[in-house]
């Protein structure tokens, strides 16, 4: 009996120890287990937060102001730090040199470090690092970082990498700043490396790596490039509508085939790049894309003399004319019938071409007092030159001295003076008149401000499309209410853009900010539906639309120029 209860002591005994040594083993691995996971969620934390830093200093124009870098390139990623002082180097030419460390102090982060201590390293596409003049970064710029292995992404314009402890092999001391001694499956290529991603840090690879995307920047990046169009880019049309009382052509928007609008000039395939110089406003165009042309040329052409009707007094006939220039210099030679009280109102016009389809500015004395000089012809007595009886008739309450006015039309920027001849009798029917001509203008000034360079450098004028009213376009005639855009039945219709706050139909000009596809479509196209969607790829009918909630069937940005 006695031997009996020993051997049942003896076995719960062992059976305790059993137990205990499970509990303790179980502690154990679960202690070892929450430890791993801890250090995974304090490295992924890291990696969030400089993702999350890296995007805001690409969307944060302020933040560069303030480091006393440029805010001319939004999107833009600074190089890494190679030489673990948290700063940003200048250039990273190479591949190799667009692979370091976090620059952290440039980006205004804190010093991140992942679960082992180590700084976060980081790599840059290399058609993202911010480099005006060199690079071009906009909606279309796609990133060429390659990743691959256990969470492959494509797109991707940066990495950040927690390296984690060092693996054998890896010596940190001696090779500092060398990325072997941190990182694994990193492949050496052209343009940019190559980066592998691995489910599970093991002995051979312990890395934790996050992507960012051309769509995770862009979808922080275009809020702000929208916000800058329309404060910095939207007053270049109100500049040339203030000069010109109208606002220009479009540039043609598919530049492949022929047809009103079309550049036939340009290569076919729609696909091609375009130079800047290629975005000239297409006569009658009144909507595609911006014309930010910098090498058209204006020049003084086509003088005109038309006589106004019902106009004058008498019954006098302009029966003929003949104009010609002469350096900058018009004479306009106008034949009339009638007699002594017979005096045409007539108009004599100059155009200045490219002006309607280019952000030109108007001669600096486009608004000055010309001295229109008119000297009696016919073969009568010598001419005489002003002041009358032999100049434009002005002997009566109101004068009929000429008017000057200058405004964008179909064929140009037109010169044009109105007035009143002396009576046909006293001209011996013919009246030869001569006026200077301003010296032909530059750009409007805003075209050269560097508050628009980052504008044109990175070629946003490509995901910018733009409408005008055709009543505001060069010729037009806003009928019914100018101030409104409020057009007659049967005249020219305004624009109409959706959820806009109302009135929404009233709209005189827009620019349509693209931004990023949401189709997968390449680009550059010829295709609008690759840029915009719902009722702005549909431009005919003059109705669009402003994004509306989040931008997964439509990311369009309206900004409305007038009113």
């Amino acid at each position: 009996m006695l031997v009996q209860r020993g051997f049942a002591l003896v076995a719960l005994l062992s059976l305790a120890a059993l137990i205990s040594a499970f509990l303790i083993a179980s502690a154990l691995n679960f202690t070892s287990a929450g430890i791993s996971n801890d250090r995974e969620d304090r490295s992924m934390k890291a990696l969030r937060q400089a993702k999350a830093a890296l995007i805001a200093y690409a969307a944060n124009e302020q933040w560069q102001l303030y480091k006393s870098q440029p805010a001319d390139q939004p999107g833009g990623l600074p190089c890494p730090d190679t030489d673990d002082d948290g700063a940003s180097e200048g250039l990273c030419p190479n591949a190799l040199s667009r692979v370091g460390r976090l620059p952290w102090a440039s980006i205004g982060a804190d010093d991140l470090r992942d679960a082992s201590g180590e700084r976060l390293w980081y790599a840059v596409s290399s058609n993202f690092r911010r480099l005006s003049g060199i690079t071009i970064i906009n909606s279309d710029t796609q990133g060429l970082l390659t990743v691959t292995g256990a969470a492959p992404a494509s797109n991707v314009v940066a990495v950040v990498i927690a390296p984690g402890a060092a693996l054998s092999g890896q010596d940190r001391i001696a090779q500092h700043n060398d990325p072997a001694a941190y990182l694994e499956g990193v492949t050496a290529s052209t343009p940019d490396y190559g980066f592998n991603t691995v489910a599970m840090p093991t002995g051979a690879a312990n890395d934790r790596l996050l992507v960012i995307t051309q769509a995770d920047l862009m979808a922080a990046v275009e809020p702000v490039v929208a916000a800058r169009i329309e404060r910095e880019v939207k007053p270049l049309l109100q500049d040339y509508f203030n000069k010109w009382n109208r606002y220009p052509f479009a540039a043609p928007f598919d530049i492949s085939g022929a047809g009103p609008g079309r550049e036939p000039q340009l290569p076919a395939d729609p696909t091609v790049d375009r130079a800047r110089s290629t975005y000239t406003g297409a006569s009658g165009l009144t909507s595609g894309l911006l014309p930010v042309t910098n090498t058209a040329t204006f020049t003084w052409q086509n003088p005109s003399v038309t006589q106004i009707l019902p106009g004058g007094t008498g019954s006098s006939t302009v029966t003929s004319s003949s104009c010609s220039i002469s350096f900058l210099s018009v004479t306009c030679t106008v034949n009339y019938s009638g007699g002594g009280n017979d005096r045409p109102d007539i108009r004599l016009q100059v155009f200045l071409s490219n002006v309607n389809g280019a952000f030109a500015d108007t001669p600096s004395s486009a608004t000055a007092p010309y001295n229109v000089d008119m000297v009696k012809g016919g073969g009568g007595n010598p001419p005489y030159n002003n002041p009358p009886p032999y100049g434009w008739w002005s002997m009566a309450t109101p004068l009929f001295e000429p008017t000057l006015t200058f405004v964008a039309q179909a064929a140009g920027g037109a010169l044009t003076y109105t007035g009143r001849l002396q009576n046909a009798g006293e001209m011996n029917g013919q009246a030869m008149i001569t006026f200077p001509l301003p010296a032909p203008p530059g750009y409007l000034p805003r075209l050269t401000n560097p508050n628009i360079a980052w504008f044109l450098s990175n070629q946003w004028y490509r995901q910018t499309y733009y409408a005008v009213s055709p009543g505001f376009a060069p010729g037009g005639v806003p009928l019914g209410n100018p101030a409104d855009c409020n057009p007659l039945p049967g005249t020219p219709s305004c624009l109409t853009v959706n959820n806009l706050p109302a009135p929404i139909n009233n709209k005189q000009a827009i620019l349509v900010f693209a931004g990023r596809a949401l189709n997968g479509s390449t680009r550059p196209s010829g295709t609008l539906a690759n840029y915009l969607e719902g009722q702005n790829s549909t431009p005919a009918d003059f109705i669009y639309e402003h994004r509306a909630g989040t931008a997964t069937t439509i990311n369009d940005r309206v900004v409305v120029v007038s009113p």
